[in-house]
């Protein structure tokens, strides 16, 4: 199976009408469901990647700030084709390329946007724990995309918890990984309040931080509530913890920031790894908003957010 010769690094989407369509794919009698996402995925990013080359081979202006994206797209190729045994996918014909510069952004974000929403979906999808953690991280590369194309159009990722009773915690692995999670959400509480305690209160940073706080407070009240309806022990706080460096000013609070949202990305890619449905759709949404607050904070993009050490 693809997720097996992946290693835990698999993918999924799209069909053959192009990069915007949302239908999936049927799976072929004698082919697994993994196998068919990750198949489908491999022919959408080469699309995806097409496009991203026709636009800056049109647009030469826009490769500084396209180069960074399509790095990433080449990373997602690598894995997918050779999960699939090199099979690799043809591009079919050229995209077309809108005549504006600002048009070609606008069409690559659409696109973009599409595929955040897919591999969410196949995220929750996958029969493979390895693929759907692989499947959320892919989800949340795009959303960088999305953000640093500048069409985001609400400021976060909302991260919805399942209701406490509809959430299954049916294994001991499940039970951790939400445990390990909450732990993650106490610390970067923890850290946006030093951040907004020692900078200048009218700063963008101490704004920043208000806003990251109110939503990891959030998702710690959240994850606690599904902890104790599954019959668990929510780990408590610790008094303190250990930061990646002093908050003394702006640029130690970005490194800072950007520390928490990677550990909590990689948490919660854990947590889809071994959770399913509505449980799984959770973490993935938390991963996704944790790696669009790391690019806010100064972090470069990361082909594989939660998966790969940016």
């Amino acid at each position: 199976m693809a997720a097996t010769a992946a290693s835990g690094l698999l993918a999924a989407c799209s069909d053959d009408e192009g990069p915007t369509a949302d239908e999936p794919d049927a799976a072929a009698p004698d082919e697994s469901v993994d196998d068919a996402l990750a198949e489908r995925a491999l022919r959408d990013t080469t699309r995806l990647a097409a496009t991203y080359d026709a636009v800056i081979a049109r647009h030469r202006r826009l490769r500084s700030t396209l180069s960074g994206a399509r790095t990433d797209l080449q990373e997602h190729l690598d894995v997918l084709s050779g999960a699939l045994g090199d099979t690799g996918a043809e591009s079919g014909r050229p995209p077309a390329v809108p005549g504006s510069a600002r048009a070609a952004e606008r069409r690559l974000a659409e696109i973009e946007t599409a595929m955040v929403r897919r591999r969410r979906r196949d995220a929750v999808d996958a029969e493979s724990g390895e693929l759907a953690r692989l499947l959320g991280s892919i989800a949340a590369s795009h959303a960088q995309h999305v953000e640093l194309l500048g069409r985001r159009e609400t400021k976060q990722t909302v991260a919805v918890p399942p209701e406490p009773n509809a959430a299954s915690i049916d294994s001991q692995p499940v039970a951790e990984a939400m445990n390990a999670s909450l732990a993650g959400e106490h610390a970067a509480i923890y850290a946006y309040g030093v951040i907004g305690g020692r900078l200048d209160l009218d700063s963008p940073p101490v704004e920043a931080a208000t806003d990251a706080v109110e939503a990891h407070r959030a998702r710690r009240d959240g994850v606690t509530a599904l902890i104790e309806a599954g019959g668990g022990a929510p780990v408590a706080a610790e008094p303190g913890y250990l930061l990646p460096a002093e908050v003394v000013d702006v640029a130690a609070a970005r490194t800072t920031a950007q520390e928490v949202e990677d550990r909590c990305g990689v948490l919660y890619a854990a947590l889809a790894a071994t959770a399913t449905g509505d449980l799984r759709a959770y973490a993935v949404d938390a991963l996704i908003d944790s790696a669009t607050r790391a690019l806010d904070w100064g972090a470069p993009t990361n082909p594989f957010p939660g998966v790969v050490e940016p």
